[in-house]
């Protein structure tokens, strides 16, 4: 996790700058890739967040997005680079609060609507965060990508596979080609990608109304079904939804709406059902980049073997699958 002393220059910055003799705050969210830490001062709340350097894009994606494409996202107050932290507004509620008090389902579909506006309002447009460092992960990268990853063979040994899976996987590397060569093939623009898109990255103002979406600093370029399956395996995980529920399919409804003016609902659906293959594949690209920004005994001291299991739930998926 960030250490103290890090935490405590980036709070003394903050204080500083909030022209505060002492900063009232607590701990909002503490993992090995950020800490977040809510700020009261008398004009009210601010928050502090602090990333490892490799993962300290987030206030120049929030910044782009809200100058170029005037989406709803933090507004932030000030930027610091050395200390690979930044000062941010409030801007609500987690939904994922409000929706545990009362579940709205029509507050949910319409948060899902808004996000994928956004990427599909950014496609044309990526390489402005290409430019400034986001990881290109568009399908055409995708299969090197997890070739090399594979080749991180002690690594992924470490992190709990046997030498027989790891072999197993590099037989199912024409497979990755194979997908991602079918999931390009539908008229979907690969656009950003927030790996935790889920109602509680999401925040709702009390007074405006108004749906904020945070946690950008993980943002690659891919596919944007990636964002959307994350979402609906979290709104099963926490609401208990299933694949059948009348709820889980409007919801599902929401994820590909946007999208219905590119491809029909059934060309849709096939490539949802081809992006949940690759997901794993990007999920573990994902847990690689959080081991190389934050070192690999402090992720595995928060997730027990992060990579590894990820690796072993894509060869089940493709054995279930028959691939």
């Amino acid at each position: 996790m960030a250490n103290d002393t890090s935490d405590t220059e980036a709070l003394n910055w903050a204080m500083k700058l909030l022209n505060q003799s002492e900063v009232n705050h607590t701990i909002v969210v503490k993992t090995p890739w950020s800490s977040v830490f809510k700020i009261s001062t008398p004009q009210g709340l601010v928050y502090l967040k602090q990333t490892p350097a490799l993962l300290a894009l987030e206030a120049s994606i929030i910044q782009i997005l809200h100058d170029q494409f005037q989406a709803r996202v933090p507004t932030i107050i000030a930027h610091n680079v050395e200390l690979n932290c930044f000062l941010m507004k409030d801007a609500g509620r987690p939904l994922r609060e409000i929706l545990k008090q009362k579940f709205d389902v029509a507050l949910l579909c319409k948060t899902i609507e808004q996000f994928s506006s956004l990427q599909i309002a950014v496609a044309d447009r990526v390489d402005v965060f290409l430019d400034i460092g986001v990881p290109d992960w568009r399908l055409d990268k995708l299969p090197d990508l997890f070739k090399q990853l594979l080749s991180q063979k002690d690594l992924l040994l470490e992190d709990g596979l046997s030498e027989m899976e790891l072999s197993e996987l590099e037989t199912l590397l024409p497979k990755v080609h194979s997908l991602c060569k079918k999931l390009s093939g539908y008229s979907i623009k690969q656009t950003i990608v927030q790996p935790d898109f889920n109602d509680n990255n999401n925040l709702l103002a009390d007074s405006s109304q108004d749906i904020t979406l945070v946690d950008l600093g993980e943002i690659v370029i891919s596919h944007p079904f990636f964002s959307l399956l994350n979402c609906l395996h979290q709104v099963g995980e926490h609401y208990g939804l299933t694949g059948n529920d009348e709820t889980y399919l409007r919801i599902k409804e929401a994820c590909l709406k946007n999208h219905m003016k590119f491809e029909s609902k059934e060309n849709l659906l096939e490539a949802v059902a081809t992006t949940q293959m690759l997901w794993f594949v990007y999920g573990a690209l994902a847990q690689y980049r959080l081991m190389q920004a934050c070192g690999k005994e402090k992720l595995r001291s928060f997730q027990k073997r992060p990579l590894g299991n990820t690796l072993k739930a894509f060869i089940a998926a493709c054995v279930a699958n028959e691939v």
